[in-house]
This record gives C-alpha cells, sequence and structure tokens, in this order.
C-alpha cells in the first residue's frame, strides 16, 4: 500500500462515523430515559457571570426548579435577575419537534470520554431566528449531555452532567454559555434535593 493511500485510511478512520441508527429511534429510546416520571423538583443555585451591552454583571441565586413532562420548566430564584427568568428551558432542556426540523446528518463521535450520537438538525421553515442545532446523546443511556442551538445573530451552548436520583436520571450540574447582540453570558447551575411525581398542577407554569 503507497504512503499516501495509509495517511488517507488512517484519516478517515479517526474522523466521527455516520451513524445507522435514525434520528427517529434516538428520540423515542431519549424519551424514555425516565419512565414513570411525570414531574420534579429540585433546590437549584446558580452563578451569572455576563455582559449586558458594555457592562460587566455577576450575580448568584437560589430558589427552585420545577418540571412537568413533558416539556414544562420553570425557575423559581431568588435575587435573580428578570432576564434570567424569562429562560427556564435553558436549565431544563426538552427535546425539539422533529416534525419542524430536517436531519443534516447523525454521527457517531466522543463527548467528554463518552460514547455519543451528534444530530444536527435545521428548520424546515424559518419560522424564528434559530439556524440549526446540535443535540448529543449518550450512546450508553440516552441521556442528553450537550444541546447546542444557533440562531441568526447568536448562539446557546449547553452542557449538562447527570446523576442516579432513586430510580430516576437526573441532571445534577450545567454550564450555558449564551451570546446575542445586547448579552453576554455564563451560567452554572447545580440541583439537588429532588423531589419527583408531586402531581404539580399545570398553572404554575403558566407565563404571567
Amino acid at each position: 500500500m503507497k504512503l499516501s493511500s495509509l495517511f488517507v485510511l488512517l484519516m478517515l478512520t479517526a474522523l466521527p462515523g455516520w451513524s445507522a441508527e435514525t434520528v427517529e429511534k434516538i428520540f423515542e429510546k431519549a424519551k424514555a430515559v425516565n419512565p414513570g416520571l411525570q414531574d420534579s423538583s429540585a433546590d437549584m443555585s446558580v452563578e451569572i457571570n455576563a455582559v449586558l451591552g458594555f457592562i460587566p454583571y455577576k450575580t448568584a441565586a437560589t430558589g427552585k426548579y420545577y418540571h412537568k413532562q413533558p416539556d414544562k420548566n420553570k425557575l423559581d430564584l431568588e435575587k435573580a435577575p428578570s432576564w434570567l427568568k424569562k429562560y427556564p428551558q435553558v436549565f431544563g432542556y426538552k427535546l425539539p419537534d422533529l416534525t419542524r426540523y430536517n436531519v443534516l446528518k447523525i454521527q457517531e463521535t466522543d463527548l467528554r470520554g463518552n460514547p455519543v450520537y451528534r444530530v444536527q438538525l435545521v428548520p424546515k421553515q424559518r419560522t424564528n431566528d434559530i439556524t440549526n442545532i446540535d443535540i448529543y446523546f449518550n450512546r450508553n443511556d440516552y441521556s442528553v449531555p450537550k444541546f447546542d442551538t444557533f440562531y441568526n445573530k447568536g448562539h446557546l451552548y449547553v452542557d449538562m452532567d447527570y446523576a442516579k436520583a432513586g430510580q430516576f436520571v437526573v441532571c445534577d450540574k450545567l454550564s450555558a454559555d449564551f451570546e446575542f447582540p445586547n448579552i453576554t453570558a455564563t451560567a452554572a447551575a447545580t440541583y439537588s434535593n429532588y423531589l419527583f411525581n408531586q402531581k404539580l398542577p399545570d398553572s404554575m407554569f403558566a407565563s404571567k
């Protein structure tokens, strides 16, 4: 084998591989990670470093995080900036609606030493500012350790670590990096003392 051919072969085997798994099957398994989970709450603390316009801003807040299946999230934090409370979805991820996206590609790769699927989605129609989404699924347990959302004028990167709480797999640490025209910020959150299936009413998640 010629040296050039050997080099090409080595390069190809080192690259992330295309996956034979369908995105529908990956999403189905991800949604089934916590069977029996209806809702949850947790104590939450978050530290924020931001630049609002040209003004540096640093703060910390504590309080509660609430989630109700399949996609409701709420923050109840003391001393938190008002803009943070508008983005509870940052601290409690929900899978996007596949009917609204085309699959750009699915790759098998590694993230922080763990095997993952990297699923890249693009909107079928530009109804908002999102240009594409990258979601990483752990290939062993189908949790989502990372998701990156790209906008016309900004981005949101979120990384999550998981732990077992009773019979459920939950997020215990989260870091977020977001950049938009009027704000650049990083946030680091920790979660503890989870409670499950408390029959949380839909009304507590209604927008005010």
